[in-house]
């Protein structure tokens, strides 16, 4: 600190509190909420934001916006890329990134085809709980790679973005809603079914 009152002020040119900028860093928690009560549908933002990191870093031309809408096909790549940076970086982090991004496809697979085929009547109505349940797992299969992603990023506990802004809350809102609204329809299913017999 410059202990003249005539001198200009110095700024701060440490590194941002959330690390390097690779990837989009998240906390674990604000990312297993958004991820959680969104029904999934924060992971195409996740996704967005982690391939709009990669395009600017790199200064390619791919198109994060598609590979958000369509994740599972470059879940592979994008959990590669962590890894790379990672090992590049000399950077220590256990995991299997092909097998991590396996398992995030299967069971993204698995939920939109039960959902989908219980929605068309080709499978008994309980079975679109599997979504419900495959959901929460989601977000635990796909937080080893967001906790890759903020340690490759400088940030391995994502505190540059731990704080829940307001369009987190709207968010969480909506989905919370949605959820009571979807329990409350298995729940009718399951114990009243004679409500939907016509």
């Amino acid at each position: 600190m410059n202990e003249s009152i005539y001198s200009p002020p110095e700024a701060d040119v440490s590194a941002p509190e959330n690390g390097n900028g690779e990837y989009y860093v998240v906390a674990p928690g604000k990312f297993l909420l958004l991820t959680i009560l969104t029904f999934g549908i924060y992971l195409v933002y996740w996704f967005y934001r982690h391939w709009k990191s990669i395009k600017l870093r790199d200064q390619t031309s791919i198109w994060p916006i598609p590979r958000g809408l369509f994740y599972i096909f470059f879940t592979h790549s994008l959990f590669s890329d962590f890894d790379e940076k990672l090992k590049r970086d000399g950077l220590d982090y256990p995991w299997n990134p092909m097998m991590a991004a396996t398992l995030v496809v299967f069971v993204t697979l698995l939920s939109n085809v039960t959902s989908q085929l219980a929605s068309r009547g080709l499978i008994p109505v309980e079975y679109d709980f599997i979504s419900f349940v495959l959901t929460p797992i989601l977000a635990w299969l796909v937080l080893p790679a967001q906790r890759a992603a903020n340690v490759a990023s400088g940030d391995p506990g994502g505190t540059g973005n731990s704080k829940l802004t307001g369009a987190n809350w709207a968010w969480m809102i909506i989905g919370g809603l949605f959820w009571i609204m979807s329990l409350l329809g298995v729940y009718l299913i399951l114990m009243e079914p004679e409500l939907l017999v016509e």
